[in-house]
């Protein structure tokens, strides 16, 4: 069985962070992990005054124990405190094998530990125990694979694609060999490859910065490309739904949080989208022309993909990307798949490293290292990781990097 832990941290203005309660952990280690996730987060924030009406969220790297963990710290209103407010955290840590699990499930970590925070501030006293009923929510951290939050789609993405296929009686393109409803439930690699047979890297580049990507085609052609985009974020829990815009037969990709939603891709049939655009069709190079000058209306992305046509219009070519898809031409639907993992678990392995460089004294040397054992691509990639996990330590990263004079674009 892997390794889990959790933990709850209080703040003392003069003993400093103590361990309140823990579970899955021994009573030393705990308190490694109070003591060592309160500094972490709050040093990796840039903000001199943290902003205190709200949670401050981070991860945190225990490679000699062999843990990553997820911390979020927040206050309550506490008049014996300085500042009249108490400083609390929850630290949720998984095996460090399990680091792509523990990304991919940060939403709904997020969303219960501010349900316990809220939970926390109404009915504990900050100083004193804490009830039964926080310590069993507390300790639901410790099965993220059951944690239910309410912004989680009623239907799966599977089922609810299935339930099209039936109804809507979608035909499966003829490129695919196996024409079953596994094909276009699961995705192909064979047909994106055959259909868009350059450019993919760029449309792998744009889904690992959020960035949104249109598909445009003919209905089963949509559901397949899509069903196969979702697999290049593996470190994200992706929802397949129809769209709630007025547009119509409109597909998308997109995650949730708490905070909101991310739309990753956004499925349109050919009709509808040159409707949208007021052109007869996308095959001339009059659509580029309108593209080129119309980014940001009336769909914004930067990158598309005319299935119609067979290529990806705008992106940028990134050498990570590019080693990705290499890599998973030549391989079976499932070697494809274990290969994705493989490099976005050594893009997780990478944030950890530099999260870890940026807790120790800052190292220009050591940085610098860091910079040029990378491929060139990757850290803008990193960075985007980043960003999400704990936004304001992307301002300390570009304040570190402008102190010690180095490249600040490879950031971005």
């Amino acid at each position: 069985m892997q390794k889990r832990g959790v933990c709850l941290v209080r703040f003392d203005d003069k003993m400093g962070p103590d361990c309140v309660y823990h579970q899955g952990l021994d009573d030393n280690f705990a308190m490694k992990v109070c003591v060592k996730s309160h500094i972490s987060t709050m040093s990796l924030s840039s903000s001199q005054t943290l902003p205190e009406e709200e949670f401050i969220e981070s991860v945190i790297p225990f490679l000699d124990e062999g843990y990553i963990a997820y911390s979020t710290f927040f206050f309550v209103e506490d008049a014996s405190a300085r500042g009249g407010k108490r400083t609390l955290g929850i630290v949720t840590l998984v095996d460090r094998t399990e680091q792509m699990f523990l990304f991919k499930s940060i939403p709904e970590i997020s969303a219960t530990v501010r349900e316990i925070a809220s939970d926390f501030s109404q009915n504990c006293d900050p100083n004193g125990e804490i009830t039964s009923q926080i310590k069993d929510k507390l300790n639901q951290l410790m099965s993220l694979e059951d944690l239910k939050v309410d912004f989680d789609s009623t239907i799966d993405s599977v089922e609810l694609i299935k339930k099209r296929i039936v109804e809507e009686k979608i035909a499966i393109p003829q490129e695919i060999k196996d024409p079953s409803m596994n094909s276009i439930l699961e995705g192909s690699f064979e047909f994106i490859l055959t259909r868009i047979p350059t450019g993919l890297d760029r449309v792998i580049h744009a889904l690992l910065k959020n960035e949104r990507v249109i598909v445009f085609g003919q209905k089963g052609e949509i559901a397949l490309t899509l069903a196969t985009l979702k697999w290049f974020l593996p470190h994200k829990k992706i929802y397949n739904d129809l769209w709630t815009v007025p547009l119509l037969d409109a597909e998308a990709l997109f995650s949730r949080s708490s905070d909101g939603t991310t739309l990753h891709a956004l499925g349109i049939q050919s009709d509808s989208f040159y409707e949208i655009l007021q052109l007869d069709n996308a095959e001339n190079d009059a659509f580029d022309t309108y593209y080129s000058q119309n980014k940001n209306s009336p769909i914004e992305s930067k990158v598309m993909i005319n299935l119609d046509g067979g290529r990806v219009i705008g992106g940028i070519t990134n050498r990570f990307c590019l080693k990705l898809l290499e890599a998973i031409k030549v391989q079976s639907f499932e070697q494809a798949l274990d290969t994705i993992k493989e490099h976005i678990d050594y893009l997780l392995g990478r944030v950890n490293d530099l999260i870890v460089l940026l807790l120790t004294e800052p190292n220009k040397n050591k940085l610098e290292q860091f910079i040029n054992d990378s491929i060139e691509g990757e850290i803008s990639l990193i960075m985007t990781i980043i960003n999400e996990t704990n936004s304001s330590l992307m301002d300390k990263i570009i304040i570190t990097f402008s102190t010690y004079q180095l490249p600040i674009d490879v950031l971005f």
